[in-house]
């Protein structure tokens, strides 16, 4: 996947993984071993950002995520 058509810089995604709300997001994302977060990690290198997204949306839409993104965007 070409560096440039993902929406985020590498110092970006540090900075969120490394925040508290980061890391919460990350271990609702890896409840289930991490085999959600792994398949959409693949969907992404292979440049399919939609399926990435619908692999996550579950998790991503529940109202724990909402909260979390909301926190983290503030910052």
């Amino acid at each position: 996947m070409d560096r440039q058509s993902f929406p985020f810089q590498e110092q970006d995604i540090r900075r969120v993984l490394g925040s508290p709300e980061g890391q919460k997001l990350l271990q609702l994302l890896n409840r289930d071993g991490g085999q959600a977060l792994r398949q959409a990690a693949n969907a992404l290198r292979s440049g399919n950002t939609q399926a990435a997204m619908e692999i996550l949306a579950p998790v991503m839409e529940t109202k724990e995520a909402a909260e979390l993104v909301d926190q983290i965007n503030r910052k």
